[in-house]
């Protein structure tokens, strides 16, 4: 879908000035209670401000985008401008260009890895920027992963936990740089010659995909959503586990998993039927717990003054939480 160029010329006065979507909002609540207005009623979500410079917008709120304007630091004059701008967007389609030019030195920032639309990212050093959230992201993401399978011998080696840092991800960057997690742990595993292992791995990049996409179709907004999102994971990356255990491993998979193959095998049903009913009761059982875990973590980041805007896919909103402040 094509840009509005208000929207556009919004987003490049937002690098311009450098301002967060959070410092954003403060301001524009700040400058309400200064009105008059109730704390209650004046306050604004940061993701209310950073939907204005969502692409594809059909619709602009006047009001709205001549606060977010002032908060920017324009004068009275601009602010005006933009009110009727906004106004005459919305009687006749889209807006006419502005009555001064775009500084060219901050032009619109092409899509990036972590930050395809209006995100925090943007002004002069954007792609330099975003480059090294990624880096510190999959390495997060592969650091936790290794604690989880650090921790794997004492939880009896039967839960796996090695998936927190691929869910985290998947929250705080999107789909791709969590699949990115997952094939990076595919190397590792490969590095140490566990070939096992490494299959094994390759389950984290579907788990990754699935859970960054279905956080960008608003499984991620809460935690009940996301943990009904982390039992669809446990069944995907149980269908990819169990031909793995049956017919690479032969039906053992040389850790704590095996008792629980033999004590339903006991019962007269055959080994992949076995396999199967072991593997998804433990994978739903591990991947609602990781995904609690990580739920956790993307919601402490987000509580950071200065991460929030650095680490948030834009098209992700972020974990609710309960204070309303």
């Amino acid at each position: 879908m094509r840009d509005d160029p208000l929207v556009t010329e919004l987003r490049v006065l937002r690098a311009a000035r450098g301002i967060s979507y959070r410092e954003l909002a403060a301001r524009i609540t700040r400058a309400r209670e200064e009105r008059g207005i109730g704390p209650a009623a004046a306050r604004v979500a940061h993701t209310t401000v950073s939907d204005v410079f969502r692409p594809g917008r059909s619709r602009l709120n006047a009001d709205l985008v001549a606060e977010i304007v002032r908060a920017l630091g324009s004068d009275d004059a601009t602010v005006e401008e933009w009110r009727a701008r906004v106004a005459l967007r919305a009687a006749t389609g889209p807006a006419p260009r502005p009555s001064a030019p775009v500084d060219p030195s901050h032009a619109p920032i092409p899509a990036t890895l972590v930050d395809p639309g209006p995100g925090p990212l943007g002004g002069p050093r954007s792609r330099r920027t975003t480059v090294a959230t990624a880096a510190v992201l999959v390495a997060a993401g592969l650091l936790l992963n290794a604690t989880g399978k650090f921790f794997n011998p004492l939880l009896g080696d039967v839960f796996f936990v090695d998936m927190v840092g691929t869910a985290a991800v998947a929250l705080l960057g999107g789909p791709w740089l969590a699949a990115l997690v997952g094939a990076g742990f595919v190397v590792v595993e490969l590095l140490k010659s566990q070939v096992d292992g490494a299959l094994f791995a390759a389950t984290m990049v579907f788990a990754g995909l699935i859970w960054g996409y279905g956080v960008r179709a608003g499984w991620g907004r809460t935690m009940p959503r996301f943990l009904g999102l982390s039992a669809l994971v446990a069944v995907a990356t149980s269908a990819v586990a169990v031909p793995i255990t049956v017919v690479y491993l032969e039906g053992r998979s040389g850790r704590g998993l095996d008792v629980l193959f033999s004590q339903v095998g006991e019962t007269g049903v055959g080994p992949w039927l076995a396999v199967a009913t072991v593997n998804l009761t433990v994978s739903l059982l591990d991947k609602v717990f990781t995904g609690a875990i990580a739920y956790l973590i993307a919601g402490l980041v987000w509580s950071l003054p200065a991460a929030a805007d650095r680490f948030a896919d834009p098209r992700v909103d972020p974990p609710r939480r309960r204070a309303t402040r």
